[in-house]
C-alpha cells in the first residue's frame, strides 16, 4: 500500500513537471516568447506578431488562458483549493475572460497568514515546481510581513519576452546601445540582474547594473561611470533621475542619456520638463510601472500617460476598495490582476493595492500598431497612498506637480500625512535657497494652494537644505505617514 502511494505521488510529481514544461515549449513554439533574439536593428516592434494581435483573438486568448491557470490553480495549489472553497468559488463558473470579476479577490493579509504558518513561500505554491525555482523575489514589507515571489524557468523567461517588447520598440535598446539599470539590485528586488539585465541580452544591449541603492554611498563611482560609458539609456525612479542630472549640471558637464525609464512612482508631467531641462541629451522619458510580482504596464511614446498591458501575460480589473465590486467605466478604484502564465506561484485576481481610472483604450496606437489596451490616464498612486486636505483627494503625484511649480526647489519633498482626513497639507520642501523669507513661503503656499485648488492658510511648509529629504534606498520618501495604526 505504501508502495502504490508512492509510485501515485511519482506519477502524479511528474505530471505536473511535464505539464509545465509542455506549456512553457507551447509559448515559444508559438511565437509569444521570441526566440530568435537579438532581430534585426531594422526591426521596430519587438515581437509584432503578438503585440499587434487582433482584438478578437487577444479576447480567445485570455479567456483560454485564464481558464487554463485557474483548473491549474485547483488541480495542483492547496492555497487555492481550499481559499476558493471557502468563498464558494468553482473552476467552471468561468466560461469567458470577462467572468475574472467572479474569482474571489486575494490581498496581501492572505498571503502572509498562509506564508507565516507554512514558511518559506506557503502553500500557494505549486509544490513540486517549488524545488525548481530559478529565482525569488519579495515585496520591500514596508506595511507589514514581505511577500515573496518563485520564478520558474517558464515565468523568468516569458517576463524578460515583456520586458524586451518595450525596451526594444520603446527605449530603442538594441546591439550597440549602452544600459543602465539603477534600480535595487538588493534585498529579493525582482526587477534587477536575474530579470531586466538578461531582457537587454536578448535585445543585444550592453548592460550595466548599478544599483540605485548605493547612489549616495558611492556617488563619485557612479557620475564617474555615467561619463565613461556614455549611457544611452537609464533607468531609475524620476527623482534620482533630477537629483543625478543636477549633479552633473553642478560638476559642469552634460549627461550623456537618450531615454529616461522612470520607475518606481508616476513622473508628474512637471516633472518630466524638469528631467529634460538637467538632462538637455534625453530624447524621451518613458513611464514604466511595475511590481515585484510581474506586472507591467510602460506608457507608450507620443501616447503620454497611456501606458500598454500586454494582455496575452495578464488580466486587470477594478474594483471599489469598499465593497469589492467591479466599479463603473470611467469610474476609479482599486487595481486587481491576474497574471496568465505564472504556474510556479499563481497570482490569480490579486489586489495590486494601485488606484487607477476604469477606462481603457483599445484602438491601436498610431505610432506603433499596438494593438494590448492601454490605460487612458496615468497610474497615481496607491489606495494607501490617499490622503484628503479639507475634502480635496489628493495623491503625492499632484502635489509633486505643484511643488515643481516653485522656484528654486530641488524638486524633493516629504508629505507628511498624519490622518486620513487633514485640515492642513503639511509638507517638508528642500530649496537651493540659503534663506527662506516670509515672502519666498507665502508664494510657495500660494502656488501649492493654487494647484491643488486648497486655500494657501491650508499649506504648512517646513522648508530643507538640499539632501534633507527622506529617502528609502534609490526612492524618494515621498508619503511620510505618521496616523496612528489601528
Amino acid at each position: 500500500f505504501i508502495f502504490l502511494n508512492c509510485i501515485n505521488l511519482f506519477i502524479q510529481m511528474s505530471s505536473v513537471l511535464s505539464e509545465y514544461e509542455a506549456i512553457h515549449q507551447e509559448l515559444r513554439r508559438e511565437g509569444f516568447i521570441r526566440t530568435d533574439y537579438p532581430p534585426s536593428p531594422e526591426e521596430v516592434l519587438w515581437n509584432k506578431k503578438v503585440m499587434t494581435m487582433k482584438r478578437e483573438e487577444l479576447d480567445k486568448l485570455k479567456t483560454f488562458r485564464l481558464k487554463r491557470i485557474v483548473k491549474w490553480a485547483w488541480d495542483h495549489v492547496e492555497f487555492y483549493r481550499r481559499y476558493w472553497k471557502s468563498k464558494g468559488f468553482e473552476p467552471d463558473m468561468i466560461k469567458d475572460w470577462r467572468d475574472v470579476v467572479k474569482i474571489p479577490i486575494l490581498r496581501k493579509d492572505e498571503l502572509r497568514k498562509d506564508l507565516s504558518a507554512n514558511p518559506p513561500f506557503g502553500t500557494i505554491f505549486e509544490p513540486e515546481l517549488a524545488k525548481r525555482i530559478r529565482f525569488v523575489g519579495a515585496t520591500s514589507g514596508s506595511t507589514g510581513l514581505p511577500t515573496f515571489q518563485g520564478w520558474g524557468a517558464l515565468e523568468l523567461d516569458y517576463f524578460q519576452e515583456g520586458q524586451a517588447r518595450y525596451l526594444w520598440t520603446f527605449a530603442q535598446v538594441k546591439p550597440g546601445k549602452v544600459y543602465a539599470n539603477y534600480l535595487n539590485m538588493s534585498g529579493f528586488y525582482s526587477w534587477g540582474p536575474p530579470v531586466v539585465e538578461t531582457a537587454m541580452w536578448r535585445c543585444g544591449a550592453t548592460a550595466i547594473a548599478g544599483g540605485g541603492e548605493t547612489f549616495f554611498s558611492w556617488k563619485n563611482r557612479h557620475m564617474l561611470i555615467f561619463k565613461l560609458w556614455k549611457v544611452d539609456v537609464f533607468a531609475t525612479t524620476p527623482w534620482l533621475h533630477r537629483l543625478i542630472g543636477e549633479e552633473a549640471k553642478e560638476q559642469g558637464w552634460e549627461t550623456p542619456f537618450k531615454v529616461l525609464l522612470l520607475h518606481g512612482g508616476a513622473a508628474a508631467e512637471k516633472t518630466k520638463k524638469k528631467l529634460f531641462q538637467v538632462h538637455p541629451n534625453a530624447e524621451l522619458a518613458i513611464n514604466v510601472w511595475g511590481t515585484t510580482d510581474g506586472h507591467m504596464a510602460i506608457e507608450v511614446p507620443g501616447q503620454e500617460g497611456q501606458l500598454v498591458v500586454w494582455e496575452d501575460m495578464e488580466i486587470f480589473d477594478i474594483v471599489d476598495p469598499k465593497t469589492d465590486e467591479p466599479v463603473s467605466e470611467g469610474e476609479r478604484g482599486e487595481l486587481i490582476a491576474t497574471l496568465l502564465n505564472h504556474f510556479t506561484m499563481p497570482l490569480i485576481r490579486y489586489s495590486l493595492g494601485d488606484y487607477v481610472k476604469n477606462e481603457f483604450i483599445t484602438d491601436p496606437d498610431p505610432k506603433f500598431g499596438i494593438t494590448h489596451m492601454r490605460f487612458a490616464e496615468p497610474i497615481p498612486g496607491r489606495v494607501e497612498w490617499m490622503f484628503t486636505v479639507k475634502g480635496k483627494l489628493l495623491f503625492p503625484i499632484y502635489v509633486e506637480d505643484a511643488v515643481n511649480d516653485i522656484p528654486d526647489t530641488t524638486g524633493m519633498y516629504n508629505i507628511v500625512v498624519y490622518d486620513d482626513k487633514m485640515d492642513k497639507l503639511k509638507i517638508k520642501i528642500e530649496t537651493k535657497r540659503s534663506t527662506v523669507d516670509s515672502e519666498y513661503d507665502k508664494k510657495a503656499r500660494e502656488i501649492i494652494a493654487r494647484d491643488l485648488d486648497l486655500s494657501p492658510d491650508d499649506v504648512d511648509i517646513e522648508w530643507l537644505r538640499p539632501g534633507q529629504a527622506v529617502w528609502t534606498g534609490y526612492k524618494l520618501q515621498v508619503f511620510l505617514d505618521q496616523r496612528k495604526k489601528k
